[in-house]
């Protein structure tokens, strides 16, 4: 899946920001984490205010993903995504990794656990299954 990041002045006051929930206001600098799905025919986006962005996402084995769309701010607000981008690049990245391989393990173990489950129950009902047929009462 391919991905690229977008910055840009908010068109209207009906986006909302995936890191605080808040609507962000119309004029105002956004940032968003753009998911291009081949074959759906739309763009999924995540808009963050620049505030509340705490991390830079990173693509496919882990490159970086491009950043499009910032030569139409005005230069001071350039100037404000870049120094938010060095600033999240030298305090979070390391500790942002670090919880998102925590996240990712405990992810795998509530699927692996969702599976247990998931088998256990199917097997129960094959013994309850079985021990009625073996009872005679089908």
């Amino acid at each position: 899946m391919q991905q690229y990041l977008e910055v840009g002045y908010a068109l209207s006051n009906r986006a909302r920001c995936t890191g605080c929930f808040q609507n962000i206001t119309k004029n105002e600098i956004r940032f968003g984490h753009v998911f291009v799905a081949p074959g759906f025919g739309y763009d999924k986006k995540h808009w963050y205010h620049l505030t509340c962005l705490k991390f830079i996402p990173k693509g496919d084995r882990n490159q970086d993903v491009a950043l499009i769309n910032i030569h139409c701010l005005k230069t001071e607000d350039q100037k404000k995504v870049h120094d938010r981008l060095d600033f999240i690049k030298k305090n979070c990245g390391k500790k942002f990794a670090k919880e998102c391989k925590l996240l990712e393990k405990q992810d795998d173990q509530c699927e692996y656990i969702k599976a247990d489950k998931d088998i256990f129950s199917t097997f129960i009902k094959h013994m309850k299954h079985k021990e009625r047929k073996d009872l005679g009462e089908f």
